[in-house]
């Protein structure tokens, strides 16, 4: 029985030498968005012939014992790591590098430290930055939201805040202020009017100055509720997303402003106009197909599309399965393609598929490759696939 294993996953952790586990397939294939591996595992799997698609890949030198520390572990000088690789898929805050005097290395996200805490003599530090903060400041790493359960309790003090701070709530900020708190973070979102009020208390490297009517919210879907819930003014601070057939709500609003994407049909970009503005626009024609994972598309589907007069716009995360019955004439129901994995299509709509490419990261392959290679199901012969799907795969 031929075997084949596909690992679809957002991260993929390849550290630590466990080939046996996959020895028992005849073909392997890794689609991940992000992959961490080290040198000695890449190698081994280069060596076994596994098909890797990511769209960021970080190689590694590792050696001695791996320590795998949680996101936004402590370090202080009471721990010991003599010996050891610090592995972080987060981040990390020293407190004091005593502690890693004896390390083989480190890997982490981002490594957060006092500005009087020296790193140069720690050895192999791999992180994408090293950000130092004011000693007598409280450090917050993630994006923070000054509100009632905030529990913000520490008196004439400094907020030190990685990521953005929102502050649109005037009752909150009062009582801070009485407090004496004050706040330091590189990306400050406020409302115009309470900016106004209570600019002393933040020190920020950029500013997002909401208008005071407009209500607020991070990521949407337009659809029939979303003006009833907001209000005829929306300030999107993240993407927007209008599906094919509810662009018609835009109507609802007299003032969108998206500081992210708005991803629409090209036919609602003029009704976007006339009441909105955004940072970024992703156009699709007609209908937005989103695989993640294994789609099959088959001839009766597609000229079903062409009779009603519609198109697809297919993004792939994963595979694309256009079935033996497809033929060149039934991919007049593809608008265009953007792939991050495989598409799977007959000789005969192959070169058709091409000519939709927006982009690509994998390969467009023949059907039989894919009968041959990978199945979904036990076939006649025997063959069979496993498929893993998650958002961190651990080797």
């Amino acid at each position: 029985m031929r075997k084949t294993l596909n690992i679809n996953t957002g991260i993929a952790l390849l550290l630590n030498d466990q080939s046996d586990t996959l020895s028992g397939y005849d073909f392997i294939a890794i689609n991940a968005g992000n992959i961490i591996a080290s040198r000695k595992v890449y190698n081994n799997l280069i060596g076994m012939g596994v098909s890797i698609n990511s769209g960021s890949m970080n190689i590694i030198e590792v050696s001695g014992e791996i320590v795998e520390l949680t996101g936004n572990t402590v370090i202080t000088a009471t721990m010991s790591f003599d010996g050891c690789f610090i592995f972080c898929e987060g981040n990390l805050v020293i407190e004091d590098a005593i502690s890693l005097a004896g390390i083989t290395g480190m890997y982490a996200h981002r490594i957060f430290h006092p500005e009087s805490v020296d790193l140069s003599a720690a050895n192999c530090i791999n992180a994408s930055r090293r950000i130092a903060y004011p000693d007598s400041a409280k450090l917050h790493m993630d994006d923070m939201e000054l509100s009632d359960d905030a529990h913000i309790t520490l008196e004439d003090s400094l907020h030190w805040v990685y990521g953005s701070l929102t502050a649109l709530d005037g009752s909150v900020l009062e009582k801070l202020q009485s407090k004496g708190a004050k706040f330091q973070c590189r990306k400050l979102i406020i409302y115009s009017g309470l900016y106004e009020r209570f600019d002393n208390m933040f020190k920020a490297d950029n500013f997002v100055l909401v208008p005071d009517d407009h209500a607020f919210t991070g990521d949407v879907t337009l659809d029939a509720a979303t003006s009833v819930l907001y209000g005829e003014k929306l300030f999107v601070y993240g993407d927007l997303m209008i599906p094919h057939d509810r662009a018609a709500y835009l109507t609802g609003f007299s003032s969108i402003i998206v500081k992210g994407t708005v991803t629409m049909p090209i036919s609602a970009a003029k009704d976007f106009k006339a009441c909105g503005k955004a940072d970024d626009f992703d156009l699709y024609e007609g209908v937005l197909m989103t695989v993640n994972g294994v789609e099959t598309i088959d001839h009766e589907q597609l000229q079903s599309a062409i009779k009603i007069g519609i198109v697809y716009t297919l993004r792939v995360n994963g595979k694309a399965v256009f079935l033996d019955d497809v033929t060149a004439e039934d991919i007049n129901a593809i608008a265009a393609i953007r792939c991050n994995g495989v598409v799977y299509a007959p000789g005969k709509a192959r070169g058709a598929l091409v000519s939709k490419l927006n982009d690509i990261n994998g390969e467009i392959l023949d059907i039989n490759q894919y009968n041959n290679d990978s199945t979904d199901v036990i076939n006649e012969a025997g063959e069979s696939e496993t498929s893993i799907n998650a958002g961190i795969y651990r080797l």
